[in-house]
């Protein structure tokens, strides 16, 4: 009855989900309790089970609203801004050039892991230069969201949040292991940047120069000479903090939502001296830190329970039996390889806390280590989260460049999911994702 009621569950967490009945927070925080009820636990259990699922995601949580207040304010004062200048001077108006760029402007940009934050900093700023040059919207958004994808596995980020709260692995540590996976991600959008700019550049020579795009009347205009400036102590300071941040990190030194806890603190007395403003800097960003954080405590309830109540034992050890023989070493390959279009049925609340329980249970009792399935379920979601239609980022993406969704997908989502095997692959053979 328990792996019955599993099952039921999450099923029933995906469809209403996914129907858009309701949000994943009410999801996570009744339909548990429910499940628990009808199976006879008393209030006391369900208490406990949401006590023990509450400790394994109170970390990531803690981290996610910390990192994302601090890098809204490290965004605010400029701390990419130089960067992001030099790079956009450095196209001296070449498509291949521009495409390059864009692939560096995304993966800096996104290092703070807010695709919609990305979104809004990058597409009007390269927008005007794609259309002067005859280059195709379509282009632009396919570089922005693939290199947004590459970089979102950063430990900040909410998909490896997300894993992490599942998982009960460290975001650092999971990130870590996905460092040479980034890179190979990155090269791979890199050299589809150079094949597309070289493209765009022969259509741009045949044409004589003549943009073959117009923008739309209502097209963003950013002029990136009016950037905030840079050239002072506090900007300085700001790059120190980040740095020691990021050494932390690395060194293990201190716990990672530790050090974004102090480090908003000094960035909040380094950047703005007084209170008011103190204050103003923390509301612009408490929604998007406070909206995750949200999710991630009530998938808390959902994981405490799965576990306490025994249906993630009960589930994982039923579909090793409906397998054949082996292929439970294999599922989370299996399900990483078809990241991308699942990413494209399953929202990332859906994919993370109601699917890789699963996988991650089926996985683990064939003798898998769960930073492996981890791994392989973040690099395909991650590499695809640009052209799901349930990610509500992706919206902004299109609405900025003026893009139909329907073109978009066409145009992106085999580049994307060619990419996302290649890195699968690359992980299994570095030893990212065992089996």
């Amino acid at each position: 009855m328990i792996t019955a009621l599993g099952f039921t569950l999450m099923f029933a967490i995906v469809i209403l989900i996914l129907m858009r009945r309701i949000t994943p927070l009410v999801a996570f925080v009744t339909l548990p309790v429910i499940a628990c009820l009808m199976a006879g636990f008393d209030l006391g259990e369900i208490g406990k089970f949401i006590t023990e699922g509450l400790k394994t995601v109170a970390p990531t949580a803690t981290l996610f609203i910390f990192a994302i207040l601090y890098f809204g304010i490290m965004r605010d004062c400029g701390l990419f801004d130089p960067l992001v200048r030099f790079l956009l001077k450095s196209t001296k108006g070449r498509p291949l050039s521009v495409a390059i760029v864009t692939v560096a402007v995304t993966s800096v940009t996104h290092l703070d892991g807010i695709g919609a934050a990305t979104f809004l900093l990058v597409i009007p700023a390269l927008l005007p230069l794609y259309l002067r040059l005859g280059m195709s919207r379509q282009m632009l958004l396919c570089l922005v969201v693939l290199s947004a994808g590459v970089m979102n596995m950063v430990p900040w980020g909410g998909t490896t949040a997300r894993a992490s709260a599942v998982t009960g692995i460290d975001a650092s540590q999971l990130w870590i292991s996905l460092i040479p996976i980034q890179a190979v991600g990155l090269v791979l959008v890199m050299s589809l940047a150079v094949f597309l700019g070289l493209r765009a550049q022969r259509s741009f020579a045949a044409n004589g120069g003549a943009a073959i795009d117009s923008a739309p009347a209502d097209a963003p205009q950013v002029d990136t000479s009016q950037m905030l400036p840079t050239s002072n102590w506090r900007y300085w300071a700001n790059l120190a903090l980040t740095a020691g941040i990021l050494v932390c990190l690395f060194t293990g030194a201190f716990p990672l939502f530790a050090c974004f806890m102090v480090g908003l603190g000094i960035a909040l007395l380094l950047n703005y001296p007084s209170l008011d403003d103190q204050n103003k800097a923390l509301r612009a960003h408490a929604t998007d830190a406070m909206q995750m954080a949200l999710v991630m405590l009530a998938a808390g309830i959902l994981l405490g329970v799965l576990a306490g109540a025994g249906m993630s034992d009960g589930m994982a050890h039923w579909m090793i039996n409906i397998l054949p023989e082996g292929s439970a070493n294999w599922i989370h390959v299996i399900i990483g390889a078809f990241g991308v279009p699942l990413g494209m049925l399953f929202s990332p609340d859906a994919y993370y806390f109601a699917l890789l329980p699963v996988i991650r249970d089926v996985a683990v009792a064939a003798g898998v280590d769960p930073a492996a399935v981890a791994n392989a379920m973040l690099i395909g979601e991650n590499t695809g989260f640009g052209v799901s239609p349930v990610v509500p980022s992706v919206y902004l993406a299109i609405g900025l460049a003026g893009v139909e969704l329907y073109k978009h997908i066409r145009y992106t989502v085999l580049w994307a999911w060619g990419i996302s095997l290649i890195m699968l692959a690359a992980a299994v053979l570095l030893g990212v994702v065992t089996v």
